[in-house]
Protein backbone atom coordinates (compact mmCIF):
# COMPACT_ATOMS: atom_id res chain seq x y z
CA UNK A 1 0.00 0.00 0.00
CA UNK A 2 1.27 3.49 -1.04
CA UNK A 3 0.57 6.61 0.69
CA UNK A 4 -3.37 6.73 -0.49
CA UNK A 5 -6.32 5.81 1.89
CA UNK A 6 -7.47 2.29 2.27
CA UNK A 7 -10.74 0.58 3.66
CA UNK A 8 -11.13 -2.88 4.81
CA UNK A 9 -13.73 -4.14 3.25
CA UNK A 10 -14.83 -6.64 5.73
CA UNK A 11 -14.50 -4.09 9.07
CA UNK A 12 -14.50 -0.40 7.79
CA UNK A 13 -11.58 0.48 9.54
CA UNK A 14 -9.57 3.34 7.25
CA UNK A 15 -6.29 3.18 6.50
CA UNK A 16 -4.59 6.87 6.04
CA UNK A 17 -1.13 8.18 6.90
CA UNK A 18 0.44 4.39 7.63
CA UNK A 19 -1.88 3.70 10.47
CA UNK A 20 -5.14 1.97 11.02
CA UNK A 21 -8.16 4.03 12.52
CA UNK A 22 -11.84 3.91 12.90
CA UNK A 23 -13.26 5.03 9.92
CA UNK A 24 -15.34 8.25 10.14
CA UNK A 25 -17.98 10.21 7.78
CA UNK A 26 -15.14 10.40 5.02
CA UNK A 27 -14.68 6.94 4.52
CA UNK A 28 -17.90 6.87 2.03
CA UNK A 29 -15.71 8.87 -0.39
CA UNK A 30 -16.35 6.39 -2.59
CA UNK A 31 -12.75 5.75 -4.07
CA UNK A 32 -10.49 4.42 -1.49
CA UNK A 33 -8.97 0.87 -2.45
CA UNK A 34 -10.18 -2.05 -0.71
CA UNK A 35 -8.56 -3.94 1.12
CA UNK A 36 -8.60 -6.55 4.39
CA UNK A 37 -6.92 -4.59 7.21
CA UNK A 38 -4.37 -6.96 9.35
CA UNK A 39 -7.10 -8.30 11.93
CA UNK A 40 -9.68 -9.55 9.80
CA UNK A 41 -6.57 -11.59 8.29
CA UNK A 42 -5.58 -12.79 11.42
CA UNK A 43 -8.82 -13.75 12.23
CA UNK A 44 -9.57 -15.30 8.51
CA UNK A 45 -6.41 -17.11 9.01
CA UNK A 46 -7.53 -18.08 12.83
CA UNK A 47 -3.90 -16.90 14.06
CA UNK A 48 -3.87 -14.88 17.15
CA UNK A 49 -1.20 -12.39 18.16
CA UNK A 50 -2.16 -13.11 21.28
CA UNK A 51 -3.78 -15.71 23.99
CA UNK A 52 -4.84 -14.21 27.46
CA UNK A 53 -6.33 -17.39 30.06
CA UNK A 54 -7.90 -16.09 32.95
CA UNK A 55 -8.03 -19.14 35.66
CA UNK A 56 -9.13 -19.66 38.93
CA UNK A 57 -11.53 -20.14 41.83
CA UNK A 58 -11.33 -16.55 42.44
CA UNK A 59 -12.79 -15.99 38.33
CA UNK A 60 -15.54 -18.33 39.37
CA UNK A 61 -17.15 -16.08 41.56
CA UNK A 62 -16.40 -12.96 39.72
CA UNK A 63 -17.13 -14.41 36.00
CA UNK A 64 -19.67 -11.45 34.94
CA UNK A 65 -17.54 -8.46 36.37
CA UNK A 66 -14.39 -9.52 34.69
CA UNK A 67 -16.17 -10.65 31.16
CA UNK A 68 -17.68 -7.09 31.15
CA UNK A 69 -14.45 -4.98 32.24
CA UNK A 70 -12.41 -7.65 29.46
CA UNK A 71 -15.37 -6.69 26.45
CA UNK A 72 -15.18 -2.79 28.05
CA UNK A 73 -11.51 -2.68 27.92
CA UNK A 74 -11.80 -3.69 24.39
CA UNK A 75 -13.90 -1.17 23.64
CA UNK A 76 -12.39 1.44 24.69
CA UNK A 77 -8.96 -0.12 23.03
CA UNK A 78 -10.48 -0.63 19.71
CA UNK A 79 -11.46 3.12 19.34
CA UNK A 80 -7.87 4.29 19.51
CA UNK A 81 -6.78 0.85 17.69
CA UNK A 82 -9.11 -0.66 15.56
CA UNK A 83 -6.55 -3.69 14.66
CA UNK A 84 -6.65 -4.65 18.42
CA UNK A 85 -9.71 -7.09 18.74
CA UNK A 86 -10.83 -10.16 20.59
CA UNK A 87 -11.22 -13.10 18.53
CA UNK A 88 -12.81 -15.55 20.41
CA UNK A 89 -13.98 -15.99 24.11
CA UNK A 90 -13.97 -19.44 25.17
CA UNK A 91 -14.73 -21.40 28.67
CA UNK A 92 -14.16 -24.51 29.92
CA UNK A 93 -15.23 -24.45 33.55
CA UNK A 94 -12.91 -22.08 35.78
CA UNK A 95 -10.62 -21.29 33.04
CA UNK A 96 -11.73 -18.43 30.38
CA UNK A 97 -9.34 -18.27 26.99
CA UNK A 98 -9.48 -15.09 24.80
CA UNK A 99 -7.72 -15.07 21.22
CA UNK A 100 -6.58 -11.39 20.60
CA UNK A 101 -5.22 -10.13 17.19
CA UNK A 102 -2.90 -8.13 18.65
CA UNK A 103 -0.54 -8.93 21.28
CA UNK A 104 -0.40 -5.66 23.10
CA UNK A 105 -4.42 -5.70 23.63
CA UNK A 106 -3.65 -9.21 25.37
CA UNK A 107 -1.31 -7.52 27.14
CA UNK A 108 -3.57 -4.36 28.55
CA UNK A 109 -6.46 -7.53 29.59
CA UNK A 110 -4.08 -8.80 31.29
CA UNK A 111 -2.79 -6.05 33.32
CA UNK A 112 -6.25 -4.11 33.49
CA UNK A 113 -7.85 -7.20 35.60
CA UNK A 114 -4.32 -8.07 37.05
CA UNK A 115 -4.71 -4.13 38.42
CA UNK A 116 -8.50 -4.47 39.59
CA UNK A 117 -8.44 -7.96 40.92
CA UNK A 118 -5.18 -8.26 41.95
CA UNK A 119 -3.75 -12.66 41.68
CA UNK A 120 -0.97 -13.53 39.84
CA UNK A 121 0.38 -12.04 36.19
CA UNK A 122 2.88 -13.60 33.80
CA UNK A 123 3.37 -12.61 30.45
CA UNK A 124 5.27 -15.76 27.87
CA UNK A 125 6.32 -14.39 24.67
CA UNK A 126 7.00 -16.31 21.60
CA UNK A 127 10.97 -15.69 20.03
CA UNK A 128 11.12 -13.85 17.11
CA UNK A 129 7.66 -12.96 16.49
CA UNK A 130 5.00 -10.57 17.73
CA UNK A 131 2.75 -13.20 19.88
CA UNK A 132 2.19 -12.93 23.54
CA UNK A 133 0.85 -15.11 26.05
CA UNK A 134 -0.58 -13.76 29.07
CA UNK A 135 -1.89 -15.73 31.81
CA UNK A 136 -3.62 -14.68 35.08
CA UNK A 137 -4.58 -16.83 37.80
CA UNK A 138 -6.35 -15.94 41.16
Amino acid sequence: MGHEAALCKKCGALYRNKRWTVAGEEAGAGNLAKVVCPACQRMADNNPGGIVTFAGDYLLAHEDAILNSIKNIEAKSRAKNPLGRIMEISQDKNVLTIATTEDKLAQKLGREIFKAHRGELHYRWSHGESFVRVSWFR
